[in-house]
């Protein structure tokens, strides 16, 4: 049997989403032969893989541009075989139904201007990185983190990921690839 090779394509801009990537692929390296981390700008085709995870974070209300121009590159090639996209997010952090919406409705954009259709999707809370943003970007996001209520001590950082959801996409995207595998689908 040949082995399954999965490509997991990422952007990040503090290096919280790359950290949510690499504990996706930790998770798919359970139970798929190859995993292949790549940042978007370096993705290679995907034409080589049997499944594709896509993801990256939300800033100012758009996906990175590198991830972006990955998918609408590859889009169709993408689309036809197992896939899933997660999405980092600030938005994420409350999971009530205005910012619930607000995150799907990000999804949605981006599946309209890209063509993409994931089989499974993830929307992860990020992180408020305040020791590693200069001092204008501390204080908008102090400004931005305060209107909704979160923390606001700029002399450290905050993680709201549930890496519990995290693990869980990992896994449900694991077993979705040799189930595919088995009817011939990817």
């Amino acid at each position: 049997m040949a082995e399954t090779r999965v490509l997991v394509v990422y952007a990040t801009s503090e290096g919280h989403s790359a950290l949510v990537a690499e504990r996706i692929a930790e998770g798919l390296r359970r139970t798929v032969d190859v995993v292949d981390l790549r940042l978007a700008a370096q993705a290679p085709d995907p034409a080589g893989y049997d499944a594709v995870v896509v993801g990256g974070p939300i800033h100012a209300g758009r996906h990175d541009k590198a991830l972006v121009h990955w998918l609408e590159s590859y889009a169709e090639e993408v689309n036809a075989k197992p896939s899933g996209l997660f999405q980092v997010s600030l938005t994420s952090t409350n999971d009530d139904e205005t910012h619930t919406r607000a995150a799907r409705d990000l999804l949605v954009g981006l599946e309209e201007k890209t063509s993409f259709d994931p089989d499974v999707v993830g929307m992860f809370a990020g992180a408020v990185l305040y020791t590693r943003y200069g001092w204008f970007k501390r204080h908008l996001m102090r400004h931005i983190v305060a209107k909704e209520g979160g923390d606001t001590d700029i002399t450290q950082d905050y993680d709201y990921t549930d890496w519990d959801a995290v693990e869980r996409f990992a896994r449900d995207f694991g077993a979705l690839v040799p189930a595919y595998a088995a009817v011939g689908v990817a």
